[in-house]
């Protein structure tokens, strides 16, 4: 990624950070990356947006515990619908021919870009993840959810499968989330993570309809492809830390400086499992 289109990211997660409007802040956030279309919808309040996952299956309404994680939300929008027209070629303010289609609720091979603004507290990964996937259970299509919590964002996409008896209803399975992005001063490790998702590298790699694209999101969004990822960075920090850092002699013998730094990052680690805790 270049420092140009990181830069794009940056401004976009600080505007957004900063109190632009939510769905404005949002959709620059997904125009950073490539994304744009104008298929949406107004949903509404929280209210009426709950009452259409409600009543999505009648047969199975949201639970009380499902209902209870919209209690923190205090603002959602549709931000809006990418399909196989939006996927390879940029948006033209003189073509009105995605506008005349509209957004559509049927339309299974989309995606959908939904953005809600949270109370400004910390949320866990299994708050969120449960949130995404009772978000999703009211769409034909993907929906992938962006977080505004106070200071930071949080994007979560839910692995999708046909059911195979009903293969007109999917199955949701692992939620995946770049969870806590610090809108103001992002990790390099997250915007390198949204980076992978823009659009324009994934045209460069071959996507070029909505199955494709989907394709190439659960490729970026693989929790082992993110955890080889993770351990390949704290490895060269590894090696880096235990080349410039100086500790007292232990007094056990040889490779005391690498002792010294996996307690370090042991520690931090398990500082990080009781805060997500």
């Amino acid at each position: 990624m270049t420092e140009s289109n990181r830069d794009r990211i940056q401004a976009a997660l600080s505007r957004l950070g900063g109190g632009a409007p939510l769905r404005e802040g949002a959709a620059g956030l997904l125009g950073a990356l490539g994304y744009r279309s104008r298929r949406t919808a107004d949903m509404g309040s929280v209210a009426e947006f709950r009452a259409l996952l409600d009543s999505a299956d009648p047969a199975k309404p949201l639970t009380d515990r499902q209902r209870a994680l919209f209690e923190p939300w205090r603002a959602v929008e549709i931000v809006f619908q990418i399909t196989d027209s939006e996927i390879g070629r940029p948006a033209d303010p003189a073509d009105r021919s995605d506008a005349a289609a509209g957004f559509d609720s049927g339309r299974a091979k989309s995606f959908l870009f939904v953005a809600a603004d949270l109370d400004d507290r910390a949320y866990t990964r299994t708050h969120l993840a449960d949130t995404a996937r009772a978000v999703n259970r009211g769409f034909a299509m993907p929906v992938v959810v962006l977080f505004r919590h106070g200071p930071a964002v949080t994007l979560a996409a839910v692995h999708r499968r046909a059911r195979r008896r009903d293969t007109g209803r999917d199955v949701l399975e692992k939620v995946t989330l770049i969870k806590d992005v610090r809108a103001a001063d992002p990790h390099r490790a997250h915007v390198d993570i949204l980076g992978d998702l823009a659009l324009p590298g994934l045209i460069d790699a071959g996507v070029r309809d909505f199955d494709a694209l989907h394709a190439a999101w659960e490729k970026v969004l693989d929790v082992e492809a993110l955890n080889r990822r993770f351990y390949r960075e704290l490895f060269a920090w590894f090696q880096r830390a235990t080349s410039a850092c100086r500790f007292p002699d232990d007094g056990a013998g040889e490779g005391s400086t690498e002792r010294h730094v996996i307690r370090l990052v042991t520690r931090l680690l398990f500082i990080w499992f009781l805060k997500e805790k």
